[in-house]
């Protein structure tokens, strides 16, 4: 289970415990005597914010409603507690602490913005459900005291909710440096192992065919004549790399299109059949999500064939309801997991335990599964709670 939807049933069953606990509470003597509620009142009201929030429940973890539908929850509980409160013994009411779940559940995650809205709108629906009875015993005095409280109490939220957007923001930051340092230390050792590997031969045979001009010109021109399909394959090698440094298709036409692109590459350079199969609608995802899921198939079929030396590769993609599920397969010779270690020199590595990092970094999980001689499968989840872009 993915980490949003534990959340959110989390959420949830604490919502269920209030209730329980607010029905408890009506049932106080001081309280009952204190409002004068009628308790078959309380039973249709504990009643109908069951049905409430089980349709929110369902709603919310069956993906039925947009993000947008946030706005309309918060609203209904805002004016649940308002109701509570005013029924309860509005001045009296302790029911009012509960105005604090709303602004602290909003404050952690990171929205200033709407965490000042929302402490001012509870101080106004405060006012409004104790205001008339405020002015008329003539405590005017303690109202305006509890509406400094909450007041106060939201600026304490929006300055955690402003921290926090700035540390979280710090935080990506110096990931995606220490992620940029660690690419370019893996670029490097490709170039070092591909281009520069094609340069030196080249140089060694040119060198060879200069020293022969005096003795043996028709050797020596075939030589030179031999670098130009050296040449070829490092231009070729040259437009592999360029290809995966840059991705350019993942932003324009999406992760699918790209992964299209990538697979013919890869299938005329490693000379190996390459399958693409797709379940599912296809369908846009956030940008971190689809560069990670590429990223992680590229880096799969690169070990296809650089260590495996596979000559069929299949690459499974499932787009589900819940998560994108991805699997990438190789007939090759296979290894043991267990003698796994990161590269030398690089934090985590850009291999298979760089895949893991990448899944983490967008909620996912990744398996790998091998044995010498039995080939490899490369497979990833990534769960699609608000990961998915709305089309236009």
């Amino acid at each position: 289970m993915d980490v949003a939807r534990t959340r959110r049933i989390t959420f949830f069953i604490l919502y269920f415990v209030v209730l329980v606990c607010t029905l408890i509470w009506v049932h106080c003597g001081y309280v009952r005597e204190r409002s004068g509620i009628n308790l078959t009142s309380a039973y249709v009201v504990f009643a109908a914010a069951c049905v409430y929030l089980g349709l929110r429940a369902y709603l919310m973890l069956c993906r039925r409603v947009s993000e947008a539908w946030e706005y309309v929850w918060l609203a209904i509980d805002l004016l649940l507690i308002t109701a509570g409160v005013y029924l309860t013994g509005r001045m009296g009411s302790e029911l009012a602490l509960l105005y604090f779940w709303p602004l602290v559940t909003i404050s952690i995650e990171r929205r200033p913005g709407l965490t000042a809205g929302l402490g001012l709108t509870i101080a106004a629906l405060y006012a409004i459900a104790v205001g008339p009875e405020a002015v008329e015993l003539g405590q005017e005095a303690k109202l305006i005291a509890r509406l400094f409280v909450i007041v106060a109490a939201t600026a304490v939220a929006v300055a955690y909710a402003i921290t926090e957007a700035a540390r979280v923001e710090e935080l990506t930051r110096l990931r995606a440096q220490v992620a940029l340092s660690d690419y370019r230390a893996h670029l490097a050792r490709e170039m070092h192992d591909g281009i520069q590997r094609y340069l030196v031969h080249i140089a060694t045979r040119l060198h060879l065919a200069e020293s022969l001009l005096g003795r043996d010109s028709d050797k020596a021109a075939r030589i030179a004549i031999d670098q130009a399909l050296t040449l070829r394959q490092a231009n070729d090698e040259l437009r592999y790399l360029v290809r995966r440094l840059r991705s350019p298709v993942v932003e324009r036409q999406g992760f699918i299109a790209a992964l299209q692109d990538h697979l013919s590459l890869f299938a005329e350079r490693a000379g190996a059949g390459a399958q693409l199969e797709i379940e599912g609608q296809p369908r846009r995802l956030k940008p971190d999500v689809e560069q990670a899921a590429f990223r992680i198939i590229q880096e799969a079929l690169t070990n296809a064939e650089k260590y495996a030396r596979a000559s069929q590769v299949q690459v499974q993609v499932a787009f589900g309801e819940e998560a994108l599920e991805c699997r990438v397969t190789d007939n090759g010779i296979g290894f043991d997991p267990a003698t796994l270690r990161p590269e030398p020199g690089v934090k985590g590595g850009f291999g298979l335990p760089g895949m893991r990092e990448r899944m983490d970094s967008v909620g996912g999980e990744v398996n790998i599964a091998s044995a010498p001689g039995q080939g490899t499968t490369v497979s990833f989840r990534v769960p699609l709670e608000g990961a998915e872009v709305e089309e236009a």
